[in-house]
């Protein structure tokens, strides 16, 4: 196929055109590097392949630049990279992270585990919901989950003396704590046990 023209583009490509019709468009250092020029024939076969690496160059220089900001999942950088590139060049570009240490499950399970717990108090139950719906497989998640010393009985008294503190003063509420602290991941027996010590504390405080 000759090429007639190369034109730059938006978003550092290059546009190759025959007959001034865009053939495709392509990441500019790879068209530096492969030395494109106006006025040459090229095989179809070699303009497939060079779409290829463009396609796998870009997909991989958007995963890095995702990643500046915050981290991902593997599934979920997989995921956002599909939302620009084609399903080969976004699975090629997440192994690619992976092989680097740019992303890793067992890490962001860790991280977002920690969150979990530090600053949502949810129990174990949610936090494996919470992971599975990242992608995060079962083994990985309850094996970063091990990790943690995670005290439930306690975490919901923190809860019940902070956030659920107002609605413990009649039936209903109590229920609608009961109701809450469930979708937070905890058994009924947890919940059951912690609001047992919880009102003998408030007992032996006004005694």
């Amino acid at each position: 196929m000759l090429i007639t023209e190369i034109r730059r583009q938006k978003g550092h490509l290059v546009g190759l055109y025959a007959d001034g019709e865009l053939i495709l468009s392509v990441d500019c250092d790879m068209a530096e590097e492969m030395k494109l020029q106006p006025m040459r024939d090229y095989s179809v076969e070699a303009l497939r392949e060079l779409l290829t690496q463009s396609q796998l160059r870009r997909a991989k220089s958007k995963a890095l630049y995702l990643l500046e900001f915050r981290d991902y999942s593997r599934r979920d950088l997989e995921k956002r990279l599909r939302k620009d590139f084609d399903e080969p060049s976004a699975c090629a570009a997440v192994d690619y992270m992976e092989e680097i240490g740019a992303i890793n499950d067992a890490r962001y399970a860790e991280n977002m585990i920690r969150h979990l717990v530090q600053q949502k108090h949810y129990g174990r139950r949610r936090i494996l919901q919470e992971l599975s719906l990242k992608g995060i497989d079962r083994g990985t998640a309850e094996e970063s989950l091990e990790g943690f010393e995670l005290d439930e009985t306690a975490e919901i008294l923190e809860l019940l003396e902070g956030k659920f503190a107002r609605d413990l003063g009649d039936p209903k509420g109590i229920n609608r704590t009961i109701a809450s602290l469930t979708r937070y991941g905890y058994s009924y027996g947890d919940i059951r046990d912690a609001l047992r010590e919880y009102t003998d504390r408030l007992e032996d405080e006004y005694e």
